[in-house]
């Protein structure tokens, strides 16, 4: 046992600590004294098992307990440790509620609750930001008028610039995605090459590797692209909106072969806040739909991309209950959406506090009641996040 593994025993030793208990029927805080004398035969070898089997939200009240036990949860052998916990495979939806990402919340569906994680350790001047697994990334704009492209572990507070892109910033990140086993990623953006046969610029794909840590440049696409993507057995997927002919569409990125294609949306008579979603490997889009010439969004729908034809099949309609619920008697409904797991969640974007759920695996409904810790901004966005000790950057 190091050091810094004895001192943290030390820690359990000199205090007692007060901690919060659920009791029935109602929730009081209650003291848990823990006895210098019991706690100093505890073994050595055991503090950090106990320390790892915390729930991951817990971690970061535990590093202000004393500055040992803050440096043994970013040290090696703690990550690997927590690795192998149940609590490791907890599954949070972020939600960047300010302009200056210096906070986020997450919710956490299985404890209907929300955490704040602090984000005072990254840069000021910062935008763009996307998630996926346990990183996150953003553009860091430059004293120069430049721009950074910067990987983040918001549960390690720690974050790095990645080698500079090819060309020049366009239109923000597309994506980012991370292999759940060797968590390598892959982070696309547009960007502007000077052209070789013109004073003129072309527009191109960059796509960053960590494996390679390098960036290389594919095909670019002209029309531009929504927040928010979805990505699904190789391919990242981008709700648009074509103003030329105004419709929605969805174009499509193969990341193997760098390529873009067109897929063809099925059009209602009127479509509302379009989104494409990922849960268990099917590719979803959820929308609201309804009738011209009022523009009244009468429903919200699920529907499904069937691979081989890339033909829309729809899965399920909202209950009627709950969609007037969400609409919360406003004529034009504004939705939030997110693939989380083997579910969907949505939240009507200006009053947050009721979530409904979708359930992909037996196509069920269901809401529950969530208080928001802070007022949102009207145009914050959710991610699916899957926070982790060993997220590298």
């Amino acid at each position: 046992m190091d050091a810094q593994q004895n001192k943290a025993r030390k820690c359990l030793e000199s205090d007692s600590i007060s901690v919060e208990q659920d009791s029935a029927p109602t929730t009081c805080c209650q003291e848990v004294v823990m006895d210098p004398q019991l706690w100093s035969f505890f073994p050595e070898d055991l503090v950090d098992r106990v320390l790892a089997w915390l729930p991951l939200s817990s971690i970061f009240r535990l590093r202000a307990v004393c500055r040992t036990w803050n440096i043994i949860t970013h040290t090696r052998g703690f990550v690997e440790l927590y690795a192998l916990t149940p609590s490791s495979k907890d599954a949070w939806i972020l939600i960047f509620a300010d302009r200056g990402y210096r906070v986020v919340s997450a919710y956490i569906p299985t404890q209907n609750k929300w955490h704040n994680i602090p984000l005072s350790f990254l840069p000021f001047d910062i935008s763009d930001v996307t998630v996926a697994g346990g990183l996150l990334v953003f553009r860091l704009h430059e004293a120069n008028g430049g721009s950074s492209v910067c990987v983040c572990n918001p549960v390690t507070s720690s974050w790095r610039k990645l080698p500079p892109m090819l060309g020049g910033w366009r239109d923000g990140l597309l994506g980012l995605v991370i292999d759940k086993q060797t968590c390598a990623y892959k982070i696309i953006v547009r960007s502007n090459l000077a052209s070789v046969n013109s004073n003129g610029a072309v527009l191109r794909t960059e796509v960053y590797d960590s494996t390679t840590n390098l960036w290389i440049c594919t095909n670019g696409l002209e029309d531009g692209i929504t927040t928010g993507y979805a990505y699904c057995k190789g391919v990242l997927y981008f709700m648009t909106w074509e103003t030329r002919s105004g419709v929605y569409g969805v174009y499509a990125y193969n990341l193997e072969q760098g390529t873009w294609s067109k897929v063809h949306v099925p059009i209602p008579d009127f479509m509302t806040c379009p989104h494409v979603v990922e849960c268990q490997e099917r590719l979803l889009m959820v929308g609201g739909f309804g009738r011209r010439p009022h523009f009244v969004t009468e429903g919200i729908c699920v529907w499904e991309l069937q691979p081989p034809t890339r033909d829309w099949v729809v899965v399920q309609n909202m209950p009627e209950g709950l969609f007037r619920d969400l609409l919360n008697n406003s004529s034009l409904l504004s939705f939030n959406c997110v693939g989380h797991g083997d579910r969907i969640f949505l939240s009507n974007r200006k009053t947050p506090r009721l979530i409904v759920i979708f359930d992909c695996a037996d196509n069920s409904w269901q809401w529950v009641n969530s208080c928001v810790s802070h007022d949102l901004h009207p145009m914050y966005s959710w991610f699916s996040y899957y926070p982790r000790l060993d997220a590298a950057l």
